[in-house]
C-alpha cells in the first residue's frame, strides 16, 4: 500500500484502494482502441461509396419511356450534369422538372401507347419563355439549370485552382423524342451557361 494511504482506519484504507483502481482503469481506457467508433467509421464510408456508384448520371434503367438510340461511336463519358428526356418528363440531377406531353391522333396518350410509334412529345406552351408555343426556351428547366451551374462554380471556386468548373452537360434522350424537342433542351441548357453537350448512346457494333 503506498505511504501516502491512510493506516487507522481500515474503511478509510479500502476506500482509497478503490479510488487508486479507479484512477488505474481510467489511465487505461484513455489509450486503448475504441472499437465502436471504427464501426461507426467504416458504415459511413460503405453508404458513401454505395451512393457514389448509384448516383452515377449514366447508370439509366430503359423502360417503356426511356429507350436509348443505338450508335457504333464512341463515347467517353466525363463529370458533368445528366439532362434526362423520356417520353413523360424532363429530369434534371435525378429531379423532375417539367412534364413531357404525349397525343396520339390528337388524343392524350395512355398507358400502352408508349409502347407504339408515332406518338407526338412536346413540352407544353405554359411552361416556355412569355408562354410562347414558338419559344425554345424552357423556363423550368432554365431554371434548374442556372441554379446547378452557379453551384458547381461556387464549389470549384472554394476547391482552388486545381478544380476548373467544366460546363458539360450529358442528355440521356429516348430515341422517339423529336428534334424539336431535343433543340429546345441543347437551347435551354446554352443558356444556362452549358456549353458543352454529350449525348449518351448505345454502343452497337453493327451498323
Amino acid at each position: 500500500m503506498p505511504s501516502d494511504a491512510p493506516q487507522t482506519n481500515p474503511e478509510l484504507a479500502q476506500e482509497y484502494q478503490k479510488k487508486v483502481r479507479k484512477q488505474a482503469r481510467r489511465a487505461d481506457d484513455g489509450g486503448g482502441l475504441n472499437i465502436n467508433s471504427m464501426m461507426d467509421i467504416m458504415t459511413i464510408l460503405l453508404v458513401f461509396l454505395l451512393v457514389t456508384i448509384t448516383s452515377d448520371p449514366l447508370n439509366v434503367k430503359q423502360d417503356d419511356y426511356l429507350k436509348l438510340a443505338k450508335s457504333t461511336a464512341d463515347y467517353n463519358p466525363e463529370d458533368s450534369i445528366p439532362i434526362i428526356i423520356t417520353k413523360e418528363q424532363v429530369i434534371v440531377d435525378n429531379k423532375r422538372v417539367v412534364k413531357v406531353d404525349c397525343s396520339r391522333g390528337g388524343q392524350i396518350c395512355q398507358t400502352a401507347d408508349y409502347r407504339l410509334d408515332g406518338n407526338s412529345y412536346a413540352i407544353d406552351k405554359s411552361f416556355k419563355q412569355d408562354g410562347s408555343a414558338d419559344s425554345f426556351l424552357i423556363d423550368p428547366l432554365h431554371k434548374q439549370l442556372d441554379t446547378l451551374v452557379k453551384a458547381q462554380k461556387e464549389e470549384a471556386k472554394e476547391l482552388g485552382e486545381k478544380y476548373k468548373f467544366k460546363p458539360i452537360a450529358t442528355i440521356v434522350c429516348d430515341r422517339d423524342i423529336p428534334y424539336r424537342l431535343i433543340a429546345e433542351v441543347v437551347h435551354t441548357a446554352g443558356m444556362a451557361g452549358l456549353s458543352d453537350l454529350r449525348f449518351a448512346i448505345m454502343k452497337t457494333t453493327s451498323r
